[in-house]
């Protein structure tokens, strides 16, 4: 093989393996949060702590948070660094946001 084809199929193979690494990174992760105080990684699905049931410690100011309406029986709680949609009955992650969202708009 001469100098230009192996260079030629050298710069192909590279461009082909860079091109499966960004595919790779765009690919969305899975939505989880670890609780700082209790070290529990909780992902969509997951049963929380029995604290984040609590009325006392959802985030009041959703729209502020960027943040979507909670429905009826469920609220946003601060976990760590993200927000976490918990159903108050059975305090399972039903949805989980990054903690520096903008405002929504009115």
């Amino acid at each position: 093989m001469n100098m230009k084809k192996l260079m030629a199929c050298a710069a192909v193979f590279t461009c082909l393996g860079g091109a499966s690494f960004a595919a790779a990174a765009q690919t969305p992760a899975t939505k989880s949060v670890q609780a700082e105080h209790t070290n529990e990684q909780y992902k969509v699905g997951d049963t929380t702590h029995d604290l984040y049931k609590d009325e006392r410690v959802g985030v009041k100011d959703w729209e502020g948070k960027g943040l979507h309406a909670p429905k009826e029986g469920t609220q946003w709680v601060l976990i760590s660094d993200k927000y976490a949609l918990i159903n108050m009955e059975d305090g399972k992650v039903l949805d989980i946001a990054p903690g520096n969202l903008k405002p929504l708009k009115k």
